[in-house]
């Protein structure tokens, strides 16, 4: 009688504080698609390496075939308690860069322990393998568009109207906005996300009469990017963003600084503009002026974006650990 094959399980460790945040929202999405095999494990935000504390704690993974780790700070807490049962056989996310995960050096000695690293982009995969990570550990995962983003056919859209989305951070960019916004006054600017009121009231920007601000969630994400003709980001620093590949598969055109994942979607000139890390002003407004020379639909680099491709990526990886 031939044996039944046993149904490898992984556990996906995320932080509680990130559970509807992209990092616990990926590893809901992979669980959701594959019940049988992941198993959701949250731990504190401490252990994601921002407090000293987190040493002294306790807060046991249950033994799996697997492991997935949503952010490297809690691998790396994980593999140093108990390397036996971690070492080569988990897979690592890896957002971006930052200054907790310690040094370039320090990540690729941590990371080179996994068995994969998913990397949301093929940079910063690029600069982790230029110093010593394995090339056979280096999954470019990217992310995945949501699958509640998706068409208002009620909205029509304006084509003298841009979109940003994000929370509010000091690698933002968010000083250039009230001056392009004042360059620009025949444009309609929507900023959608959370923590911006003090920036706003600080730099009066809510009296511009072309500035709207709302709050993020899916009804105004869908309502507003069906709107807008240009999505907008000017962050130093991004392992994506989410929203530039959201916004293009609904057909909206990306100006975005060179970071993160913008590099791998964005055809200079073609179906967007790349801007360099802190851009003027100038340069901007001159990008969206020039936004009709754009000649091709941007969905169509980022329509393959789907969480069932990251839930089979993940599953493949959870069937080549022995």
């Amino acid at each position: 009688m031939a044996k039944t094959k046993k149904t490898k399980q992984m556990v996906m460790v995320g932080v509680w504080a990130n559970r509807n945040w992209i990092l616990g929202n990926w590893i809901k999405e992979v669980k959701l698609r594959l019940p049988n095999n992941f198993r959701l494990w949250w731990v504190p935000s401490i252990y994601a390496g921002k407090r000293p504390i987190e040493k002294f704690l306790k807060f046991p993974i249950p033994t799996a075939d697997a492991y997935f780790f949503s952010y490297p700070t809690i691998f790396k807490y994980y593999e140093q308690k108990n390397s036996a049962k971690f070492k080569n056989n988990s897979i690592v996310l890896y957002p971006h860069n930052e200054p907790e995960m310690g040094s370039i050096k320090e990540q690729v000695a941590i990371l080179n322990k996994a068995f994969k690293v998913h990397f949301y982009c093929s940079s910063d995969a690029k600069v982790l393998v230029e110093n010593g990570l394995s090339q056979s550990k280096v999954v470019v995962a990217y992310c995945a568009i949501d699958v509640d983003c998706i068409s208002d056919f009620k909205t029509a859209r304006d084509d003298k109207t841009i979109v940003l989305a994000s929370r509010y951070g000091p690698r933002k960019g968010a000083q250039l906005l009230p001056q392009i916004i004042k360059k620009l006054p025949d444009w309609k600017f929507t900023l959608m996300g959370r923590g911006w009121e003090n920036f706003i009231k600080e730099n009066k920007i809510e009296e511009f009469p072309n500035f709207h601000y709302v709050q993020f969630n899916k009804n105004n994400r869908s309502k507003y990017f069906s709107s807008a003709k240009v999505f907008l980001s000017l962050s130093s620093l991004e392992g994506g963003p989410v929203p530039l590949i959201e916004t293009m598969s609904l057909g909206v055109f990306p100006i975005c600084t060179e970071t993160g994942f913008a590099p791998d979607f964005i055809e200079d000139s073609i179906n967007g503009y790349l801007l360099p890390i802190n851009p003027s002003a100038e340069l901007v407004v001159s990008k969206i002026n020039n936004i009709d020379k754009l000649s091709q639909d941007p969905s169509l680099s980022v329509k393959h974006l789907t969480w069932d491709r990251i839930t089979a990526l993940t599953y493949a990886d959870l069937e080549a650990i022995s």
